[in-house]
């Protein structure tokens, strides 16, 4: 953060009520930072306030007119990313500018496009092109065929509209940041802009540490909070773009639910399921297989062998 060229910001940091042993001294960066920089230390608690809070409230904190976010396990690599961002919001207000970032795996790079990755290649093959300052003006209709989504540390969000969905829902734990940008492509009235600059470097967590959201919740309980999402967004987005891709995405969630919990040997879990699945999403090898999880739920029900 430091580290960037554009110096006209506020830091605001939000500690989730890091144990003593893992709690990171602050006190050099905020030192370097000045009067720029606050901490907030939250109460401790056994799995955290979560993210969607802890980004509330770290907001609620800040005066900015837009919001920029960075977790704690990643970095900005790209120290012109908030000069550059700064300038194109100066010519183009907008709700939303958009960049992207490159995963690691253990310290590995990921290659294969990401996030918002396929975004720019497409625009530029139906023969769109870029603002003078390279950002894409991108609507509803551009961002909802593409594979993902934008990740929040490559989101630059403009405070009222922040604002006027309600920040983060704090009642979703597992992919929060993907139901935010849903909420926000939905509700944008202003321009929105996507810059194609990697300005960001994420740290994909390990499966076999339980430090952060995203490896501390069994599978299943993940798939409940994707449900969530989707579910809002079926039910209450404004665009019907945004109702038919989630219906869709939600049928695909509910598929991979009984699939795995067929993997497990809940039949009856999976059965119902299946058929939840197949009523959002129906193809007849789903109906097939749906029928032999019933057939494998009743046998479990009867006491049966296979």
């Amino acid at each position: 953060m430091l580290a960037q060229s554009f110096q006209d910001y506020e830091i605001v940091v939000v500690d989730d009520g890091s144990a003593p042993e893992h709690r990171v001294d602050y006190d050099a960066v905020l030192a370097r930072a000045g009067e720029r920089a606050t901490l907030h230390r939250l109460v401790h608690r056994a799995n955290g306030h979560g993210q969607s809070y802890s980004l509330n409230f770290g907001v609620s904190k800040a005066s900015g007119t837009y919001i920029a976010i960075l977790d704690d396990d990643d970095f900005w690599t790209d120290p012109g990313h908030l000069a550059r961002a700064a300038a194109a919001l100066e010519a183009t207000p907008a709700d939303l500018y958009m960049t992207n970032q490159r995963p690691y795996r253990q310290g590995v790079p990921v290659e294969r496009p990401h996030w918002l990755g396929t975004l720019a290649p497409r625009l530029v093959a139906e023969g769109r092109k870029p603002l003078a300052d390279g950002c894409f003006e991108v609507t509803l209709a551009d961002l909802i065929p593409t594979e993902g989504f934008c990740h929040v540390n490559c989101l630059i969000v403009r405070r009222a509209l922040w604002d006027s969905i309600g920040g983060m829902d704090e009642g979703i734990r597992w992919e929060c940041d993907r139901d935010l940008y849903v909420r926000l492509i939905d509700h944008s009235t202003l321009p929105m802009l996507h810059h194609p600059a990697v300005t960001a470097r994420h740290n994909i967590p390990d499966p076999a540490k339980t430090t952060n959201m995203t490896t501390a919740l069994p599978m299943l309980l993940k798939r409940l909070h994707q449900l969530r999402a989707l579910d809002k967004a079926a039910l209450f987005g404004r665009h019907r773009m945004i109702r038919e891709e989630a219906r869709v995405e939600r049928g695909y969630t509910l598929k991979k639910m009984s699939e795995e919990l067929a993997g497990a040997g809940d039949w009856p879990a999976a059965a119902h399921y299946a058929r939840a699945a197949l009523g959002a999403a129906p193809t007849p090898g789903w109906l097939a297989l749906t029928a032999w999880y019933e057939t494998r739920s009743l046998a479990s029900r009867l006491g049966l062998r296979r």
